[in-house]
């Protein structure tokens, strides 16, 4: 009787070894004397053939996981940098992740690093700043079909800003000041060079409405001048004596600017060439006076 009790109990314990689990996100490898016979993809309970017909060699992980490096890496300007960088990975083959290579996820993480090193030794310091996303996109694309033999499938790859050394850092800070104050420099004077092109066009646009102002008043004195010689001459004055007539009015006029708007020195003629002027002005004036009057009426 106990004998039997014994081996129901052992019977028991033996049966039990053909019951197993698969967590969530999980996927269980089966073997059968050492050889790989097939993977549990779906989490729950299950069934096998008792040990050692079917064992349950390990259970691996299928969710998204991450692996931390710090590259140090050399940049195309000959700057020694450090680049951190995080990996986001899944396992896409569970039987090819644990039984073809031993220690996959330290294979990856060597793929991946040299992948970047030959990216970044290729760009400027700078560009380590501006270029991480095209950086990332082009190591996963060199390095898909190399860590998918080893049963991983990389989801994304985090670059994050490079660090250099203190002295290096602040090298860098006075270049680009330096490159700013330039650039400033040559904004101010390309700037001063367009305000002096704008007020050369000014001055000379109002040089012209100036000269055209100007050209039109002279034209205005001069063709009243002229009309009033010609009425003088049609009144019957001598046409000599209506153009000296006319030299004198003008002379006169010429006087009373300056004297409302500067001051000049004014040489006047003298002798009889003053006089006759003179002279003229007096017997032109009543018939001036009647072409003023009859202008007005």
């Amino acid at each position: 009787m106990e004998f039997f009790l014994i081996l129901s109990v052992f019977l028991l314990a033996y049966l039990v070894t053909c019951i197993y689990t698969v967590p969530q996100r999980r996927e269980a490898l089966i073997t059968s004397f050492g050889k790989h016979v097939y993977t549990q993809l779906y989490a729950g309970l299950h069934l096998k053939w008792p040990w050692p017909f079917n064992v349950v060699a390990v259970k691996i992980p299928t969710d998204l996981r991450q692996v931390n490096e710090t590259l140090d890496t050399k940049t195309k300007d000959d700057l020694f940098v450090s680049l951190p960088i995080t990996i986001q990975y899944e396992v896409s083959d569970t039987g090819r992740f644990y039984f073809d290579t031993s220690y996959p996820v330290d294979q990856m993480n060597k793929i991946v690093s040299a992948s970047v090193r030959k990216y970044t030794s290729g760009k400027q310091f700078q560009a380590l700043y501006d270029e991480r996303d095209e950086i990332s996109e082009a190591v996963i694309r060199d390095v898909k079909e190399q860590v998918a033999e080893y049963g991983i499938s990389i989801r994304r790859i985090i670059v994050d800003e490079p660090s250099a050394p203190q002295e290096v850092q602040d090298s860098f800070n006075r270049v680009r000041a330096s490159e700013r104050e330039k650039d400033a420099a040559q904004n101010e004077a390309d700037a001063d060079y367009i305000r002096r092109v704008k007020a050369a066009e000014a001055d000379k646009q109002r040089n012209i409405l100036i000269g055209e102002g100007v050209a039109g008043f002279r034209r205005s004195i001069a063709e009243g001048y002229t009309s009033i010689r010609r009425e003088m001459v049609d009144e019957g004055v001598d046409p000599a004596v209506a153009e000296r007539f006319m030299e004198e009015a003008m002379r006169l006029d010429t006087i009373r600017d300056v004297g409302e708007k500067g001051n000049m020195v004014i040489v006047m003629p003298s002798g009889q060439a003053a006089n006759q002027n003179m002279s003229d002005l007096i017997t032109a004036s009543p018939i001036l006076e009647k072409l003023i009057k009859d202008n007005k009426s």
